[in-house]
């Protein structure tokens, strides 16, 4: 339950204990249960309504644990120890973009229509049309390998941006 449901409950919980508690009161009462019921339900209706006053009303602050995110610095222990686990995880996640990018150039070059072995006419307006489908093919090659060279760019863009620094072997490192 949320915060503001536990405090409408409680208030809502005071209401018949506070009424059962301040009905009943009177001074000099013979049984001692009934007087410990009445005292019971005139405290216990106070302090449900006053409780339910106060969760309504306050901010969850926590535990007293603190966020990464409200220190200054971070543990200089620690500190290689996250350095190390980022480090892998990062390039894990590199290694995978790049495995999806290469699969996904490689299911669509291979969705496209597979070109047709060379036929053995030899007419000239057979030739032709063959010369045409190819270089129909070429340009779309030429397309594909613009599309994914620039994609390339922006990921190595992006990485940059994170503080990550092209090795001269290809790979990353960070730093």
């Amino acid at each position: 339950m949320t915060r503001k449901r536990w405090a409408i409950l409680l208030i809502l919980i005071s209401i018949p204990l506070s009424y059962y508690g301040f009905s009943n009161f009177e001074a000099g009462s013979s049984e001692p249960l009934q007087a410990i019921m009445i005292s019971l339900g005139c405290t216990g209706g106070i302090g449900c309504f006053f409780g339910g006053l106060y969760i309504l009303f306050t901010k969850t602050k926590g535990r007293g644990e603190i966020l990464a995110s409200q220190t200054s610095k971070d543990s200089p222990i620690l500190d290689g120890i996250y350095r190390y686990k980022i480090r892998q995880r990062n390039e894990a996640a590199i290694d995978n973009l790049v495995t999806k990018t290469t699969d996904n150039a490689i299911k669509t070059l291979t969705k496209k229509q597979k070109v047709k072995p060379m036929a053995k006419a030899n007419t000239s307006v057979e030739l032709m049309k063959r010369e045409k489908e190819l270089e129909t093919r070429r340009k779309e090659l030429e397309a594909m390998l613009a599309e994914v060279s620039k994609e390339e760019q922006t990921v190595e863009k992006e990485l940059k941006s994170k503080g990550w620094v092209q090795q001269k072997d290809g790979s990353w490192s960070y730093e």
